[in-house]
């Protein structure tokens, strides 16, 4: 080690020491803190998000999302233009705003999720001189 800091810790008094220890304490505790309440709001996000998912399933729009659930959950990475003729053939646009909402945020999710599990980047929105996704045009679909 570095013979001054060897000098330097010999030097300092152990109150000063005792105050390091504390501070240190202190910082790693509202670390942990920090952490655990993320935690905690993230489980209740999850919690939310199925709430909403199982009130949009018992809703009136039900059969037709659970048909789309049942979609997503088959669905792979060439999908994406059966995608949008399935949103479009399920007429999803005319439903309530709210109702928009949920979809666009299931898709969102779906597709999220399978371009992680196919170790790409989780979002890839085209650029305005490219073709856009199926995400983006169903969003233009739901406007």
């Amino acid at each position: 080690m570095n013979a001054f800091l060897d000098y330097a810790e010999k030097q300092t008094p152990a109150t000063v020491k005792a105050r390091q220890r504390a501070a240190e304490k202190r910082r790693a505790t509202a670390a942990e803190k920090a952490l655990a309440e993320r935690d905690d709001l993230f489980h209740l996000w999850k919690l939310h998000r199925q709430e909403r998912l199982e009130a949009l399933l018992a809703g009136p729009h039900g059969a037709a999302a659970r048909e789309l659930v049942a979609f997503l959950q088959a669905m792979t990475l060439d999908d994406g233009d059966r995608l949008v003729e399935f949103v479009r053939a399920a007429g999803w646009a005319r439903a309530d705003a709210d109702t928009r909402f949920e979809i666009l945020s299931l898709l969102d999710a779906s597709i999220v999720a399978l371009r992680e599990r196919a170790n790409l980047p989780p979002i890839n929105d085209a650029l305005p001189h490219e073709k856009p996704t199926a995400f983006l045009i169903i969003r233009e679909m739901f406007r």
